[in-house]
């Protein structure tokens, strides 16, 4: 480097520190100056704070540098902030909040209201259809209809009420009404709310917004320090709340300073009553006609003519239910109790004898779909002699044949039916019969029990003329007849029946009447007591004499006196059980 010096200079430690301090020793200098004076001068925070706006917004204007460096300091304070005292900042932001929830809620629930709209103008409760008919009759927009009715209102009063300490800061009221005193009315509405509030244990903002008073509905809207409540007469709007939150923060945006600093003095808000008069108000109905408009006066024509339609089939629906159900209630052996009739099921409750008829085919005779229809039946025996028949006829398995009627309470069966069947009639019991009578009844005996009856009934024991005594001759058919007696009680008991013998002894028409009545009986009894002593029962026997009064026809007088002077035989075959009536 000792090839670059100027002249006269040689290499040296120092070279260097004297080059630079010819070419910035001046500067350095100037800067030593001024950091003196800075120092002597001792500047103060008073002074820094003078010019820190002026120096935080020429930075700003830079770049973002600067924002982005005090960010994470604002937001910690933020956050410190509202976690400490949340209030401060709820105050701070409501003047401006409130408008923006507003709006976005509008936006949504634009979409809504018109659907809402929508419904109400194709509603078809009864009310509506009313006013639907009142509008069509006299001209009216429905909308004015339905406010004529159900949107008549008055705001009667509205208070302004310091929200911590709940005095009265201004009072507004109708011209013509008769107010009470406001304090008195807001020191009230003020314990409600805290009542309402300490009730619920509420660590939040806000309380009771609406509560009634006689005929009166009083609204309350709730502020961060002060509360607007409005005294209403009838049914208030939806949107009248809405309102009355734009009115309240209008008061915190306009008297933010007289509220955060209210020490019981109201007279600053006596500024705010014109803003409390706009919410006095008195919603009346007007008789303002519209032209005709008969697009929904024929739509709901054809609506009203649907209405009818259906009113028809529903009236003509409920007859048809009414006349089966009484059809049925009209059946023996159905008692109706109960019934319920629904759009898509219906209920029959009551009490049915197991031998009535069904009761859903008797409903599906009439027109009812059955399938719709649920019963509920408790069991009961029921003494209409048609239910009796029917149940008799039921449980003897009663023939084609045959044929049961009621007289009093004796079952009187006539026809003819096998003797199982007679004898099975005769010894059953029947709830509501206490007699049977089956004298009406011939019995089908099986061919065996018929061939043994025609052969004991066919035999005859002749007797010499007046005489009693038993010829030799009558031995054998005696006997035979014993045996076929036998038999045929034997086939008769596995009937269910028991066979008799009755003997009956005759005369010739010859001699006195009473000699010859003797003599027959003697006659009957001397063939009763040979069939004894073979082996027949005397129980099961009777002899009877009859003389000449029920005469065997023969051919010449001769014969006819010889067939006479004899003894026949009758069979007779009855259940076993005859004390519930009887069989010739």
């Amino acid at each position: 480097m000792s090839d670059h010096l100027p002249s006269g200079m040689t290499e040296s430690p120092h070279a260097f520190d004297t080059l630079r301090d010819l070419l910035v020793g001046p500067e350095r200098r100037d800067l030593e100056d001024l950091r003196r004076q800075l120092e002597e001068a001792g500047l103060t925070t008073e002074q820094i704070a003078e010019h820190l706006p002026e120096a935080i917004a020429l930075r700003a204007a830079r770049d973002e540098k600067l924002a982005r460096s005090l960010a994470p300091t604002i937001e910690g304070a933020i956050q410190e902030s509202v976690r400490r005292r949340p209030e401060k900042i709820a105050s701070a932001i409501y003047p401006i909040i409130g408008p923006a929830i507003r709006k976005s809620i509008a936006d949504t629930m634009a979409g809504i209201v018109t659907a809402i709209n929508q419904a109400i103008e194709h509603s078809l409760s009864p009310q509506g259809v009313r006013w639907r008919i009142e509008a069509w009759r006299t001209g009216l927009p429905y909308a004015q209809i339905v406010i004529r009715h159900a949107l008549l209102y008055r705001v009667e009063q509205v208070l302004l009420v310091h929200a911590e300490t709940g005095i009265l800061l201004a009072h507004a009221a109708a011209p013509d009404l008769e107010t009470t005193d406001a304090d008195l009315v807001s020191s009230m509405m003020t314990a409600i709310r805290d009542f309402a509030r300490d009730s619920f244990q509420s660590r939040e903002q806000g309380g009771l917004r609406t509560f009634q008073v006689d005929e009166f509905t009083i609204l309350v809207e709730q502020g961060p320090r002060a509360v607007l409540a409005a005294k209403v007469r009838g049914q208030p709007p939806d949107d009248l709340l809405e309102r009355m939150q734009v009115t309240l923060e209008t008061v915190h945006f306009e008297f933010g300073d007289p509220l955060k600093q209210f020490d019981g003095d109201a007279a600053p808000f006596a500024a705010a009553l014109p803003l409390l008069e706009e919410r006095l108000e008195t919603v009346v109905a007007t008789d303002r006609r519209e032209g005709t408009r008969w697009g929904p006066r024929v739509a709901w024509g054809l609506a009203g003519l649907t209405v009818l339609l259906l009113a028809a089939w529903f009236a003509w629906s409920t007859w048809r239910w009414r006349t089966a159900v009484d059809v049925l209630a009209q059946e023996p052996g159905i008692v109706v109790l109960d019934t319920d009739r629904g759009l898509r099921h219906s209920r029959i409750a009551g009490l049915r004898d197991p031998a009535a008829a069904d009761a859903g085919e008797v409903l599906a005779q009439a027109g009812i779909d059955t399938r719709r229809v649920e019963f509920d039946w408790e069991p009961f025996v029921s003494l209409d002699p048609r239910m009796v028949v029917a149940r008799a006829t039921a449980r003897l398995g009663t023939p084609a044949s045959i044929t049961l009627a009621l007289a009093g309470d004796t079952l009187v069966a006539t026809g003819s039916a096998p003797a199982s069947w007679v004898a099975r009639a005769m010894a059953a019991t029947i709830p509501g019969v206490t007699a049977i009578d089956a004298r009406g009844v011939t019995p089908l005996f099986p061919d065996a029990i018929v061939r043994l009856r025609r052969q004991i009934e066919d035999r005859q024991i002749q007797f010499a003329m007046g005489s009693s005594a038993l010829p030799p001759e009558a031995d054998s058919p005696v006997s035979g007849i014993a045996t076929a007696f036998a038999r045929l009680e034997a086939e008769a008991a596995e009937l269910g029946y028991r066979a008799t013998l009755r003997i009956v002894g005759r005369t010739d028409s010859n001699g006195a009447t009473e000699t010859n009545q003797q003599l027959s009986r003697d006659r009957a009894e001397a063939v009763g007591r040979a069939l004894t002593t073979r082996g027949v029962a005397t129980e099961a026997m009777e002899a009877v004499g009859v003389a000449s009064s029920r005469p065997i026809v023969g051919g010449d007088p001769a014969e006819a006196g010889r067939l006479n002077r004899s003894v026949s035989f009758e069979v007779g075959l009855a259940p076993t059980t005859m004390t519930r009536g009887g069989l010739e």
